[in-house]
């Protein structure tokens, strides 16, 4: 009876344990839950700081396109100052032109030009006529001259042959040749002066149309001129306009950039307050499970030290009970030979002894019933063990599905990782498509532009230069063309590596999660194997 009584106590305290037990496996479990749940959080963390390291490889990016656009920039004014210089010079030019041209056509006009010009014809003429005539009078003198000297030698002869009947002959040769020049020159002398006359008119006339072809020729020039001038200020509002154009353009794009970069360090300040928050909760998280596992490890250790205790006591207990049994079995094999020595005693006491084995048997069937009933609650406790056994399938189940869920949610990760390397890819082939356009429009405008410059003014020789600055900027923005290619290639790489990081840290979390729970689930079936 004592002994069933220490039996009911231990399969008391046995039940107790299990109670207790189990409600350290739902705590535990909802620990579990818990920190799974903060794992999540901090595995999103992570991808949040991973993001934000690419945040802020874009804004690199970001900051050496700002540095390629202000050379550009830089680039650009520098070639407009020229630009302006080479202008302004040309219009020094013009208005010169313009008031030499306003100087000439402030002259005195109507009758007063006309005199002018038939005076400046007569002059003209008259000086002609006077170097006409001296060259003319220079003539006859020389030839008077000659003359003169072969009629002195003609003289000298006549002399020689007498002196008397000389001087009358000389006298009338002289007085012949006197009258025939006197008639000549009276005969010639109107003739002579109606030619003088008809050669003034035409030097004249001559005179004024060259100097009417002259004033026609300014004339056209200085139409010429202003038509250039006309045009080169059309050039001039176009190129203005188109530089207003570029210049509203380029402060666009900087107010754009200017708020995504605002935007961008925005995220990449909620990111690393994001970050800071989700290391200060997986650093409390990692001490809270630390101060955890010492707790179940002293759990677990003071449960060992107490089934060992109460093992060590009842093997204790049972040495005892058999040595007691020994005892008693010795004494009842000397009890049986005494009796035997006194049979004949104890005849008469076979009834008492037979009733007294009669209730033995009842006792003992008592005992067996109890056994039964032993047996009973030791089924019910190996049922028990068995419903243990079924929680820690149910448990590796869960794990399993947890396992499979992790999987699912990587392959979301892959997923969402891929998308946004599309959205990426899409981003940057947006910006190559725009930058095409851009550098399509400025080729066709600046092919029209050059037809124009070429058809209207072929003189100006330093557009040349301006068309030949345009080309390399042309060639530039080609060469940007392959380094945002190259960066996208770059980027493309980068995300490759990335997404490989990442699964190969969450490949590890998972380990590190799978161990974890392994550590957790070892404890508890060695709780279930004490209980048993």
């Amino acid at each position: 009876a004592a002994q069933l009584l220490e039996l009911r106590t231990q399969n008391y305290q046995l039940s107790d344990g299990l109670r207790k037990n189990s409600q350290e496996l739902t705590s535990l479990r909802q620990k579990h839950g818990t920190l799974e749940k903060e794992f999540g959080k901090a595995q999103k963390a992570l991808s949040k700081s991973k993001k934000a390291q690419e945040v802020e490889a874009l804004l690199g990016e970001n900051e050496m396109l700002q540095g390629k656009l202000h050379s550009q920039e830089d680039d650009f004014r520098l070639q407009n100052t020229t630009l302006m210089q080479e202008l302004s010079k040309l219009c020094s030019q013009i208005e010169q032109l313009e008031a030499e041209n306003a100087r000439v056509k402030a002259a005195p006009s109507g009758s007063g030009e006309e005199d002018v010009q038939r005076l400046r014809a007569e002059n003209s003429a008259l000086q002609k006529r006077i170097a006409t005539l001296q060259e003319f009078h220079e003539k006859e003198v020389g030839s008077r001259r000659c003359q003169e000297s072969e009629a002195n030698g003609h003289g000298a002869t006549h002399r020689e042959d007498g002196a008397g009947g000389s001087h009358p002959l000389v006298q009338t040769d002289g007085q012949a040749d006197a009258k025939q020049d006197g008639l000549g020159a009276c005969s010639w002398e109107p003739i002579t002066d109606d030619l003088q006359g008809f050669q003034l008119k035409l030097e004249t006339q001559t005179e004024e149309n060259r100097l009417l072809r002259g004033q026609i020729q300014s004339l056209q020039t200085a139409e010429k001129l202003k038509k250039k001038h006309d045009s080169f200020l059309q050039l001039q509002g176009e190129k203005e306009a188109l530089y207003n154009d570029s210049r509203t353009k380029i402060e666009e794009i900087q107010q754009k950039k200017e708020e995504e970069i605002k935007s961008l360090t925005l995220r990449n300040h909620k990111l690393q307050q994001d970050m800071q928050a989700a290391q200060q909760s997986c650093a409390e998280l990692r001490e809270q499970v630390q101060s955890q596992r010492q707790e179940h490890e002293r759990a677990l250790h003071g449960v060992q030290e107490q089934i060992q205790s109460s093992r060590t006591q009842e093997l204790t207990l049972l040495r005892e009970q058999n040595s007691a049994l020994t005892l008693e079995l010795q004494q009842q094999h000397h009890e049986k030979e005494a009796m035997l020595a006194q049979k004949e005693d104890l005849k008469a006491q076979l009834e008492e002894s037979l009733r007294a084995n009669r209730r033995l048997l009842e006792q003992l069937q008592e005992k067996e019933q109890e056994s039964e009933r032993l047996r009973q609650d030791l089924d019910e406790a190996r049922k028990s063990a068995d419903k243990r056994k079924a929680m820690l399938d149910e448990l590796a189940m869960e794990m399993l599905q947890e396992k499979s869920r992790h999987k699912e949610a990587l392959g979301n990760l892959k997923l969402q990782h891929e998308k946004e390397t599309l959205s990426i890819r899409a981003k940057y082939e947006k910006e190559l498509r725009e930058l095409h356009e851009e550098k399509n429009r400025g080729e066709e405008d600046l092919r029209a532009q050059l037809r124009d410059e070429k058809a209207r003014s072929r003189e100006l020789e330093g557009h040349q230069q301006t068309s030949e600055e345009l080309r390399l900027q042309i060639h530039s923005l080609e060469g940007t063309k392959g380094w945002f290619e190259r960066r996208l290639k770059e980027a493309e790489e980068t995300v490759e590596k990335n997404q490989m990081r990442h699964e190969e840290d969450l490949a590890k979390v998972a380990r590190e999660h799978s161990a974890n729970l392994q550590v957790h689930t070892d404890p508890c079936g060695g709780n279930g194997v004490g209980g048993r």
